[in-house]
């Protein structure tokens, strides 16, 4: 965001410089025409653009990931979602009857959660809760602070039958293939935070927001809901400096027998 801004900023200075010069009487120290100060503008804009993309690419290298690795990650994503969603449409359908039938409510829930550059966008889930399911928990003190402690609650008075079914195998993740398609979530990554968890994070959000968010990752492998919130964070930062596309590989490989086998599920 803030380069943003600095971009904005530094263009209106080069269109103020150019229309300066283009109003330079005889006298000044140089004389350009209305012509060249709208064909400057733009060509600073565009060199604003180009220093903004290297000192990206930078950034990028010091951290030791190269463009090859997103280029990579981006294309395996689109793959992996468009096949799921095409192989899973039954069984879409199939949950989204029974979530109809099961209790009152939509059939997707969308959670405001904050992703990379601090983007907000709605993650989906199949229902699992019953309807004002998080007024529930803002009214109960006690309820809320063990939900900040495992990031999960154990026995949740807000869930509802089929979602219990649907949180123990994981199939309410399912709806998140939309959010990798259309790029807010990547399959791999830290898992998207809402609002109210971003003091959890502290001076970490920072490096948090440099990444895309992710349906898997290093928590999700390593007991889930049986480790605590600080944990999670330290494993979300020990992804962010490790990351790798061979690490990426072996964590999708490691989430499939902790979803057959339910750890940490809840």
């Amino acid at each position: 965001m803030r380069s943003a801004l600095t971009i904005v900023f530094a263009f209106v200075l080069v269109v103020l410089c150019a229309a300066a010069l283009a109003s330079t009487g005889a006298g000044g120290p140089a004389q350009v025409p209305d012509a060249g100060a709208y064909i400057l503008a733009p060509t600073g804009f565009a060199t604003l653009i180009a220093i903004e993309c290297r000192r990206r690419r930078f950034e990028r290298v010091r951290e030791g990931i190269s463009f090859g690795y997103y280029f990579a990650k981006r294309c395996v994503d689109l793959l992996l979602a468009v096949g799921a969603l095409l192989v899973a449409m039954p069984l879409f359908a199939l949950i989204a009857l029974l979530v109809r039938i099961d209790s009152s409510g939509p059939i997707l829930f969308r959670r405001t959660v904050i992703g990379k550059n601090g983007k907000v966008f709605g993650m989906l889930k199949f229902r699992t809760m019953v309807v004002g399911a998080q007024e529930i928990l803002d009214q109960d003190e006690e309820l809320k602070k063990l939900y900040y402690v495992n990031c999960k609650l154990k026995r949740d008075p807000r869930v509802t039958r089929l979602g219990g079914f649907l949180r123990r195998t994981s199939l309410d993740e399912l709806p998140q293939l939309l959010n990798v398609l259309v790029g807010d979530m990547t399959f791999v990554g830290p898992r998207p935070i809402a609002a109210d968890e971003v003091e959890i994070y502290g001076p970490e959000i920072e490096r948090f927001q440099r990444v895309t968010p992710g349906i898997t990752g290093l928590w999700q492998t390593s007991g889930r809901s049986e480790t605590s919130y600080g944990k999670r964070v330290e494993m979300d930062m020990l992804y962010i400096e490790k990351r790798t596309f061979l690490l990426d590989v072996w964590i999708v490989l490691s989430t499939l027998p902790v979803v057959l086998l339910k750890r940490g599920a809840c």
